[in-house]
Protein backbone atom coordinates (compact mmCIF):
# COMPACT_ATOMS: atom_id res chain seq x y z
CA UNK A 1 0.00 0.00 0.00
CA UNK A 2 1.11 3.50 -0.37
CA UNK A 3 0.43 6.09 1.53
CA UNK A 4 1.70 9.90 1.89
CA UNK A 5 4.49 11.56 -0.52
CA UNK A 6 1.56 13.90 -1.36
CA UNK A 7 3.94 16.93 -1.85
CA UNK A 8 7.12 15.12 -3.45
CA UNK A 9 4.92 13.27 -6.15
CA UNK A 10 3.24 16.97 -6.89
CA UNK A 11 6.39 18.63 -7.40
CA UNK A 12 7.67 15.75 -9.63
CA UNK A 13 4.60 15.50 -11.50
CA UNK A 14 5.03 19.45 -12.12
CA UNK A 15 8.57 19.43 -13.21
CA UNK A 16 7.64 16.50 -15.57
CA UNK A 17 4.61 18.27 -17.45
CA UNK A 18 6.73 21.25 -18.21
CA UNK A 19 8.48 18.29 -20.80
CA UNK A 20 11.81 19.92 -20.94
CA UNK A 21 14.91 18.76 -19.60
CA UNK A 22 14.90 17.84 -16.32
CA UNK A 23 17.71 16.04 -13.85
CA UNK A 24 16.03 15.74 -10.25
CA UNK A 25 18.17 13.96 -7.65
CA UNK A 26 15.93 11.89 -5.13
CA UNK A 27 17.93 10.60 -1.63
CA UNK A 28 17.47 9.56 1.23
CA UNK A 29 18.74 6.59 3.96
CA UNK A 30 18.08 2.75 3.13
CA UNK A 31 13.98 1.65 3.81
CA UNK A 32 13.12 5.21 3.64
CA UNK A 33 11.06 4.47 0.24
CA UNK A 34 12.65 6.07 -2.51
CA UNK A 35 12.21 2.87 -5.04
CA UNK A 36 8.52 3.14 -3.71
CA UNK A 37 7.89 7.05 -4.54
CA UNK A 38 9.77 6.34 -7.64
CA UNK A 39 7.52 3.59 -9.19
CA UNK A 40 4.16 5.82 -8.11
CA UNK A 41 5.58 8.72 -10.07
CA UNK A 42 6.15 6.60 -13.40
CA UNK A 43 2.95 4.30 -12.98
CA UNK A 44 0.95 5.00 -15.91
CA UNK A 45 3.62 7.00 -17.93
CA UNK A 46 4.85 5.92 -21.41
CA UNK A 47 7.83 5.51 -21.83
CA UNK A 48 10.15 4.86 -18.68
CA UNK A 49 12.85 3.28 -17.86
CA UNK A 50 14.50 1.77 -14.79
CA UNK A 51 18.13 1.08 -13.92
CA UNK A 52 19.48 -0.14 -10.92
CA UNK A 53 23.18 -0.05 -10.25
CA UNK A 54 24.60 -2.88 -8.88
CA UNK A 55 27.74 -3.04 -6.33
CA UNK A 56 29.57 -4.96 -9.36
CA UNK A 57 31.48 -4.19 -12.22
CA UNK A 58 31.46 -1.70 -15.13
CA UNK A 59 30.84 -4.45 -17.69
CA UNK A 60 27.72 -6.10 -15.48
CA UNK A 61 26.51 -2.49 -14.51
CA UNK A 62 26.92 -1.72 -18.49
CA UNK A 63 24.72 -4.22 -19.36
CA UNK A 64 22.14 -3.51 -17.45
CA UNK A 65 22.12 0.02 -18.40
CA UNK A 66 21.34 -1.59 -21.80
CA UNK A 67 18.94 -3.80 -20.85
CA UNK A 68 16.88 -1.12 -18.93
CA UNK A 69 17.59 0.81 -22.48
CA UNK A 70 16.31 -2.26 -24.51
CA UNK A 71 12.98 -2.64 -22.40
CA UNK A 72 10.99 -0.23 -24.39
CA UNK A 73 12.59 2.20 -26.91
CA UNK A 74 12.54 1.34 -30.44
CA UNK A 75 15.63 2.07 -31.95
CA UNK A 76 15.62 2.72 -35.82
CA UNK A 77 17.30 1.03 -38.27
CA UNK A 78 21.37 1.54 -38.27
CA UNK A 79 20.50 4.85 -36.28
CA UNK A 80 22.44 3.15 -33.86
CA UNK A 81 24.90 0.88 -32.39
CA UNK A 82 23.41 -2.52 -34.00
CA UNK A 83 22.08 -5.22 -32.40
CA UNK A 84 24.62 -7.54 -31.51
CA UNK A 85 25.30 -9.06 -28.29
CA UNK A 86 28.73 -7.60 -27.44
CA UNK A 87 29.56 -9.63 -24.04
CA UNK A 88 29.27 -13.33 -24.13
CA UNK A 89 25.92 -14.04 -22.03
CA UNK A 90 24.69 -11.10 -21.60
CA UNK A 91 21.11 -11.21 -20.30
CA UNK A 92 19.96 -7.89 -22.76
CA UNK A 93 17.30 -9.10 -24.87
CA UNK A 94 17.70 -10.40 -28.45
CA UNK A 95 17.89 -7.91 -31.29
CA UNK A 96 18.70 -5.14 -28.77
CA UNK A 97 22.15 -3.26 -28.46
CA UNK A 98 23.89 -4.24 -25.88
CA UNK A 99 27.06 -1.00 -25.99
CA UNK A 100 30.59 -1.12 -26.02
CA UNK A 101 30.71 1.60 -23.69
CA UNK A 102 28.62 4.00 -20.97
CA UNK A 103 29.48 6.87 -23.78
CA UNK A 104 27.46 5.10 -26.37
CA UNK A 105 24.71 4.09 -24.15
CA UNK A 106 24.00 7.44 -22.91
CA UNK A 107 24.42 8.94 -26.12
CA UNK A 108 21.86 6.82 -27.64
CA UNK A 109 18.78 7.70 -24.76
CA UNK A 110 19.91 11.60 -24.97
CA UNK A 111 19.51 11.14 -29.17
CA UNK A 112 16.34 9.24 -28.35
CA UNK A 113 15.14 11.92 -26.03
CA UNK A 114 15.23 14.38 -28.29
CA UNK A 115 12.02 12.90 -30.15
CA UNK A 116 9.72 12.11 -27.29
CA UNK A 117 9.73 12.56 -23.26
CA UNK A 118 11.63 9.87 -22.05
CA UNK A 119 11.77 9.16 -17.86
CA UNK A 120 14.88 7.23 -16.93
CA UNK A 121 15.46 6.08 -13.51
CA UNK A 122 19.08 5.29 -12.12
CA UNK A 123 18.45 3.48 -8.80
CA UNK A 124 21.74 3.14 -6.71
CA UNK A 125 23.64 5.87 -8.98
CA UNK A 126 26.51 5.20 -6.62
CA UNK A 127 27.01 1.92 -7.21
CA UNK A 128 26.97 2.73 -10.49
CA UNK A 129 29.77 5.67 -9.57
CA UNK A 130 31.38 3.35 -7.74
CA UNK A 131 31.89 0.92 -10.67
CA UNK A 132 32.66 3.72 -13.52
CA UNK A 133 34.08 6.87 -11.65
CA UNK A 134 33.88 8.74 -15.04
CA UNK A 135 29.94 8.69 -15.28
CA UNK A 136 29.53 12.20 -12.92
CA UNK A 137 31.81 13.88 -16.06
CA UNK A 138 30.10 12.11 -18.75
CA UNK A 139 26.81 12.80 -17.87
CA UNK A 140 28.07 16.56 -17.43
CA UNK A 141 28.82 16.51 -20.78
CA UNK A 142 26.20 15.14 -22.13
CA UNK A 143 23.64 17.44 -20.31
CA UNK A 144 25.51 20.68 -21.17
CA UNK A 145 25.59 19.49 -25.36
CA UNK A 146 21.70 18.52 -25.08
CA UNK A 147 19.57 19.93 -22.05
CA UNK A 148 18.15 22.90 -24.74
CA UNK A 149 17.12 20.59 -27.18
CA UNK A 150 16.63 17.13 -24.85
CA UNK A 151 12.90 15.99 -23.54
CA UNK A 152 14.99 13.26 -20.92
CA UNK A 153 13.62 13.71 -17.59
CA UNK A 154 16.36 11.95 -15.82
CA UNK A 155 16.27 10.55 -12.16
CA UNK A 156 19.73 9.80 -10.41
CA UNK A 157 18.68 8.16 -6.82
CA UNK A 158 20.36 7.27 -3.53
CA UNK A 159 20.96 5.63 -0.12
CA UNK A 160 24.31 6.93 0.01
CA UNK A 161 23.32 10.24 1.58
CA UNK A 162 27.11 11.92 1.90
CA UNK A 163 27.51 10.72 -1.90
CA UNK A 164 24.39 12.33 -2.98
CA UNK A 165 25.30 15.46 -1.39
CA UNK A 166 29.19 15.64 -2.28
CA UNK A 167 29.16 13.99 -5.45
CA UNK A 168 26.06 14.83 -7.05
CA UNK A 169 24.86 18.11 -5.72
CA UNK A 170 27.84 19.69 -3.87
CA UNK A 171 30.17 22.12 -5.60
CA UNK A 172 32.72 19.65 -6.30
CA UNK A 173 31.08 17.64 -8.24
CA UNK A 174 31.01 17.34 -11.87
CA UNK A 175 27.09 17.45 -12.25
CA UNK A 176 26.93 20.43 -9.71
CA UNK A 177 24.58 23.31 -11.34
CA UNK A 178 22.91 20.33 -13.76
CA UNK A 179 20.39 19.09 -11.30
CA UNK A 180 16.76 20.88 -11.41
CA UNK A 181 15.39 19.61 -8.30
CA UNK A 182 16.66 17.31 -6.02
CA UNK A 183 13.96 15.48 -3.25
CA UNK A 184 15.81 14.53 0.45
CA UNK A 185 13.08 12.18 1.60
CA UNK A 186 12.64 11.58 5.14
CA UNK A 187 10.90 9.23 7.08
CA UNK A 188 7.23 9.25 7.73
CA UNK A 189 5.39 11.55 10.80
CA UNK A 190 3.15 9.63 12.71
CA UNK A 191 0.40 10.43 11.11
CA UNK A 192 1.22 9.01 7.35
CA UNK A 193 2.83 5.94 9.95
CA UNK A 194 -0.67 5.07 11.19
CA UNK A 195 -2.25 5.47 7.79
CA UNK A 196 0.46 2.73 6.59
CA UNK A 197 0.24 0.60 10.05
CA UNK A 198 -3.67 0.52 9.26
CA UNK A 199 -6.81 0.14 11.39
CA UNK A 200 -5.71 1.05 14.88
CA UNK A 201 -5.94 3.49 17.68
CA UNK A 202 -3.87 6.75 18.14
CA UNK A 203 -2.34 5.05 21.19
CA UNK A 204 -1.47 2.07 19.92
CA UNK A 205 0.07 4.06 16.59
CA UNK A 206 2.01 6.24 18.96
CA UNK A 207 3.52 3.35 20.53
CA UNK A 208 4.40 1.01 17.63
CA UNK A 209 5.96 4.49 15.79
CA UNK A 210 8.02 4.79 18.53
CA UNK A 211 9.48 1.12 18.08
CA UNK A 212 10.17 2.01 14.63
CA UNK A 213 10.25 5.52 13.54
CA UNK A 214 8.70 6.44 10.20
CA UNK A 215 10.50 4.28 7.88
CA UNK A 216 8.55 2.95 5.97
CA UNK A 217 10.10 -0.94 5.56
CA UNK A 218 9.83 -1.12 9.56
CA UNK A 219 6.92 -0.18 10.19
CA UNK A 220 5.65 -2.86 7.57
CA UNK A 221 7.07 -5.59 9.69
CA UNK A 222 4.82 -4.19 12.35
CA UNK A 223 1.45 -6.43 13.05
CA UNK A 224 -1.32 -3.65 14.11
CA UNK A 225 -4.03 -5.76 14.81
CA UNK A 226 -1.65 -7.20 17.70
CA UNK A 227 -0.75 -6.13 21.24
CA UNK A 228 2.26 -3.59 21.71
CA UNK A 229 3.99 -6.91 23.69
CA UNK A 230 3.03 -9.23 20.87
CA UNK A 231 5.11 -7.02 17.97
CA UNK A 232 8.16 -6.21 20.37
CA UNK A 233 8.76 -10.01 21.49
CA UNK A 234 8.28 -11.22 18.15
CA UNK A 235 9.29 -8.26 15.17
CA UNK A 236 12.02 -6.66 17.56
CA UNK A 237 13.64 -9.64 19.71
CA UNK A 238 12.72 -12.40 18.33
CA UNK A 239 16.53 -13.62 16.69
CA UNK A 240 14.66 -14.60 13.56
CA UNK A 241 12.69 -11.11 13.26
CA UNK A 242 14.17 -9.00 10.08
CA UNK A 243 14.40 -5.62 12.88
CA UNK A 244 16.20 -7.23 15.15
CA UNK A 245 19.22 -7.39 13.13
CA UNK A 246 18.43 -4.25 11.10
CA UNK A 247 20.53 -2.15 13.03
CA UNK A 248 23.75 -3.92 12.91
CA UNK A 249 23.37 -4.46 9.14
CA UNK A 250 22.90 -0.98 8.31
CA UNK A 251 25.88 0.12 10.19
CA UNK A 252 28.06 -2.61 8.48
CA UNK A 253 26.65 -1.25 5.16
CA UNK A 254 27.62 2.35 6.23
CA UNK A 255 30.27 3.06 8.40
CA UNK A 256 33.68 1.31 8.18
CA UNK A 257 34.04 0.97 11.83
CA UNK A 258 31.14 -0.06 13.04
CA UNK A 259 32.48 -1.01 16.93
CA UNK A 260 33.19 2.41 17.28
CA UNK A 261 29.92 4.03 16.34
CA UNK A 262 28.16 1.49 18.26
CA UNK A 263 29.95 2.47 21.37
CA UNK A 264 29.05 6.16 21.07
CA UNK A 265 24.87 5.06 20.20
CA UNK A 266 24.90 3.20 23.19
CA UNK A 267 26.41 6.14 25.05
CA UNK A 268 23.91 8.19 23.78
CA UNK A 269 21.06 6.05 25.03
CA UNK A 270 22.65 5.42 28.33
CA UNK A 271 21.73 9.23 28.46
CA UNK A 272 25.71 10.43 27.37
CA UNK A 273 24.41 13.61 25.16
CA UNK A 274 26.74 15.69 24.95
CA UNK A 275 30.42 14.96 23.30
CA UNK A 276 32.54 15.33 26.19
CA UNK A 277 30.91 12.82 27.55
CA UNK A 278 30.38 10.16 25.36
CA UNK A 279 33.83 10.79 25.21
CA UNK A 280 34.59 9.74 28.42
CA UNK A 281 32.11 6.97 28.74
CA UNK A 282 33.46 5.02 25.93
CA UNK A 283 37.01 6.19 25.96
CA UNK A 284 37.13 7.09 22.40
CA UNK A 285 39.09 10.34 21.85
CA UNK A 286 36.88 13.30 21.34
CA UNK A 287 37.98 13.88 17.67
CA UNK A 288 36.79 11.03 16.74
CA UNK A 289 33.66 10.92 18.70
CA UNK A 290 32.81 14.12 16.45
CA UNK A 291 33.88 12.50 13.32
CA UNK A 292 31.36 9.74 14.07
CA UNK A 293 28.43 12.16 15.26
CA UNK A 294 28.94 13.67 12.27
CA UNK A 295 28.65 10.57 9.80
CA UNK A 296 25.77 9.67 12.37
CA UNK A 297 24.03 12.94 11.40
CA UNK A 298 24.35 12.77 7.95
CA UNK A 299 22.96 9.17 8.16
CA UNK A 300 19.88 10.37 9.84
CA UNK A 301 20.56 8.01 13.48
CA UNK A 302 21.25 10.91 15.82
CA UNK A 303 20.37 14.45 15.84
CA UNK A 304 22.45 18.05 17.12
CA UNK A 305 19.84 20.01 19.44
CA UNK A 306 20.39 22.86 20.78
CA UNK A 307 17.28 25.03 22.47
CA UNK A 308 15.58 27.35 20.63
CA UNK A 309 16.81 30.65 20.34
CA UNK A 310 19.68 31.83 21.57
CA UNK A 311 22.24 29.11 23.22
CA UNK A 312 25.30 28.68 24.99
CA UNK A 313 27.78 26.34 23.56
CA UNK A 314 27.61 24.17 26.50
CA UNK A 315 23.96 23.74 25.83
CA UNK A 316 24.79 21.53 22.71
CA UNK A 317 23.09 17.81 22.91
CA UNK A 318 22.78 14.82 20.44
CA UNK A 319 19.87 12.72 20.87
CA UNK A 320 18.99 9.48 18.59
CA UNK A 321 16.81 10.17 16.06
CA UNK A 322 15.99 6.96 14.71
CA UNK A 323 13.18 5.37 16.68
CA UNK A 324 14.74 1.53 15.97
CA UNK A 325 18.37 2.61 16.88
CA UNK A 326 16.88 4.07 19.91
CA UNK A 327 14.85 0.78 20.80
CA UNK A 328 17.60 -1.66 19.89
CA UNK A 329 20.43 0.26 22.43
CA UNK A 330 17.86 0.52 24.97
CA UNK A 331 16.36 -2.63 25.23
CA UNK A 332 17.68 -4.90 22.27
CA UNK A 333 21.25 -4.62 23.91
CA UNK A 334 20.41 -5.09 27.12
CA UNK A 335 18.13 -8.36 26.96
CA UNK A 336 19.86 -10.04 23.63
CA UNK A 337 20.98 -13.22 25.70
CA UNK A 338 17.55 -13.36 26.96
CA UNK A 339 15.77 -13.35 23.59
CA UNK A 340 18.14 -15.20 22.21
CA UNK A 341 17.41 -17.97 25.01
CA UNK A 342 13.95 -17.81 23.83
CA UNK A 343 12.25 -15.13 26.09
CA UNK A 344 11.30 -12.69 23.73
CA UNK A 345 8.28 -12.83 25.41
CA UNK A 346 8.98 -12.54 28.48
CA UNK A 347 11.14 -9.91 28.30
CA UNK A 348 8.66 -7.81 26.11
CA UNK A 349 6.11 -7.93 29.07
CA UNK A 350 8.79 -6.48 31.58
CA UNK A 351 9.67 -3.97 28.71
CA UNK A 352 5.51 -2.52 28.11
CA UNK A 353 5.10 -2.83 32.13
CA UNK A 354 8.46 -1.48 33.26
CA UNK A 355 9.37 1.04 31.12
CA UNK A 356 6.97 1.45 27.82
CA UNK A 357 5.75 4.79 29.29
CA UNK A 358 8.63 6.28 30.12
CA UNK A 359 10.50 5.48 27.19
CA UNK A 360 7.99 6.65 24.33
CA UNK A 361 7.11 10.30 26.59
CA UNK A 362 10.28 11.63 24.52
CA UNK A 363 8.63 10.54 20.92
CA UNK A 364 5.16 12.02 22.22
CA UNK A 365 6.99 15.58 22.25
CA UNK A 366 8.13 14.43 18.73
CA UNK A 367 4.56 13.89 17.96
CA UNK A 368 3.22 16.81 19.40
CA UNK A 369 5.74 19.07 17.20
CA UNK A 370 4.92 17.28 14.03
CA UNK A 371 1.26 18.28 14.80
CA UNK A 372 2.17 21.30 14.95
CA UNK A 373 3.91 21.83 11.71
CA UNK A 374 0.44 19.70 9.96
CA UNK A 375 -1.43 22.64 11.81
CA UNK A 376 0.50 25.35 10.38
CA UNK A 377 0.93 23.85 6.46
CA UNK A 378 -3.04 23.70 6.76
CA UNK A 379 -3.61 27.30 7.59
CA UNK A 380 -5.11 26.39 10.89
CA UNK A 381 -1.90 27.57 13.31
CA UNK A 382 -1.27 31.26 11.69
CA UNK A 383 2.91 31.13 11.55
CA UNK A 384 5.55 30.44 9.36
CA UNK A 385 8.27 28.76 11.69
CA UNK A 386 11.68 29.69 11.82
CA UNK A 387 12.22 27.51 14.76
CA UNK A 388 10.84 24.11 15.67
CA UNK A 389 11.80 22.25 19.09
CA UNK A 390 12.73 22.80 22.83
CA UNK A 391 14.31 24.43 24.98
CA UNK A 392 16.25 23.88 27.87
CA UNK A 393 18.12 26.35 30.48
CA UNK A 394 18.84 27.51 33.88
CA UNK A 395 16.18 29.40 35.81
CA UNK A 396 18.01 32.42 36.78
CA UNK A 397 16.03 32.65 40.35
CA UNK A 398 16.26 28.61 41.56
CA UNK A 399 19.18 27.90 39.86
CA UNK A 400 17.38 24.84 37.89
CA UNK A 401 17.26 23.25 34.83
CA UNK A 402 13.99 23.91 33.28
CA UNK A 403 12.91 22.63 29.90
CA UNK A 404 9.98 23.27 27.63
CA UNK A 405 9.27 20.33 25.07
CA UNK A 406 7.81 22.04 22.49
CA UNK A 407 8.99 25.51 21.20
CA UNK A 408 8.00 26.85 17.86
CA UNK A 409 9.26 30.33 16.93
CA UNK A 410 8.04 32.27 14.18
CA UNK A 411 9.93 34.50 11.39
CA UNK A 412 8.21 37.06 13.09
CA UNK A 413 8.93 36.60 16.47
CA UNK A 414 5.80 34.89 16.91
CA UNK A 415 5.95 31.99 19.83
CA UNK A 416 4.13 28.29 20.52
CA UNK A 417 5.44 26.82 23.49
CA UNK A 418 3.25 23.55 24.96
CA UNK A 419 3.77 20.37 27.55
CA UNK A 420 3.42 17.14 26.66
CA UNK A 421 1.96 14.52 29.47
CA UNK A 422 2.51 10.96 28.05
CA UNK A 423 0.63 9.28 31.09
CA UNK A 424 -3.10 7.47 31.84
CA UNK A 425 -3.91 10.09 34.45
CA UNK A 426 -5.72 12.95 33.38
CA UNK A 427 -3.56 15.80 33.53
CA UNK A 428 -4.05 18.42 36.60
CA UNK A 429 -4.25 21.60 37.03
CA UNK A 430 -0.51 22.11 38.31
CA UNK A 431 0.78 21.67 34.47
CA UNK A 432 -0.99 24.57 33.30
CA UNK A 433 1.02 26.81 36.34
CA UNK A 434 4.11 24.98 35.26
CA UNK A 435 3.80 26.14 31.49
CA UNK A 436 2.75 29.40 32.45
CA UNK A 437 6.24 30.19 34.93
CA UNK A 438 8.24 28.47 32.41
CA UNK A 439 7.19 31.02 29.23
CA UNK A 440 7.98 33.45 31.55
CA UNK A 441 11.91 32.47 31.30
CA UNK A 442 11.86 32.57 27.18
CA UNK A 443 12.40 35.80 26.03
CA UNK A 444 9.06 36.81 24.57
CA UNK A 445 6.97 34.11 26.21
CA UNK A 446 4.81 36.33 28.05
CA UNK A 447 3.11 36.79 24.50
CA UNK A 448 3.26 33.33 23.76
CA UNK A 449 0.39 30.82 22.59
CA UNK A 450 0.52 28.50 25.31
CA UNK A 451 -0.39 24.44 24.05
CA UNK A 452 -0.94 21.43 27.38
CA UNK A 453 -1.03 17.89 24.96
CA UNK A 454 -2.14 15.07 27.20
CA UNK A 455 -2.32 11.14 26.20
CA UNK A 456 -6.28 10.61 27.78
CA UNK A 457 -7.57 13.98 28.39
CA UNK A 458 -7.27 16.78 31.30
CA UNK A 459 -8.83 17.39 35.06
CA UNK A 460 -11.80 19.72 35.21
CA UNK A 461 -9.74 21.85 37.56
CA UNK A 462 -7.23 22.14 34.54
CA UNK A 463 -9.89 22.89 32.12
CA UNK A 464 -10.98 26.00 34.07
CA UNK A 465 -7.42 27.33 34.93
CA UNK A 466 -6.71 27.37 30.65
CA UNK A 467 -8.22 29.75 29.86
CA UNK A 468 -5.44 30.87 27.50
CA UNK A 469 -4.05 27.50 27.04
CA UNK A 470 -5.00 24.83 24.24
CA UNK A 471 -5.65 21.71 25.37
CA UNK A 472 -5.20 18.50 23.40
CA UNK A 473 -6.21 15.32 23.44
CA UNK A 474 -4.14 12.44 21.43
CA UNK A 475 -7.18 11.52 20.08
CA UNK A 476 -8.31 15.35 18.78
CA UNK A 477 -4.51 15.44 16.65
CA UNK A 478 -5.62 11.99 15.16
CA UNK A 479 -8.71 13.42 13.51
CA UNK A 480 -9.42 13.47 10.46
Amino acid sequence: MFVGRKRELSDLERAYECGDFQMVAVYGRRRVGKTALLHKFASGKHDVHYFTALRTTARENLDGLSAALAQRITFPDGGLYPGKTVFPGSYVPEGHPVYRSFAEAFEALFTIAREKRILFVIDEYPYLAESYPGVSSLLQKLIDENKQSSKLFLVLCGSSMSFMEEQVLGEKSPLYGRRTMQIRLNPFDVFDAAELLGETDPETAVELYALTGGIPLYLEQLDARKSVSWNIANRLLAPSALLSNEVESFLLQEVRSPASYNAVIEAIALGCVRPQEISDRTGIKAPLVQQNLSRLERLAVVLRTVPVGRHKKHQVRYAITDNLFRFHYRFGVRYLTAAESGLSGAVAQKIVSDDLSTYVGPVFEEVCRQWLTRQMATGELSLIPAEIGSWWGTNPVTRQEEEIDVVVRGVDGELVLGECKWNDALVDASVVGTLRRRAALFAGGENARLYVFAKHGFEEECRKRAEDVRLVTLDEMFER
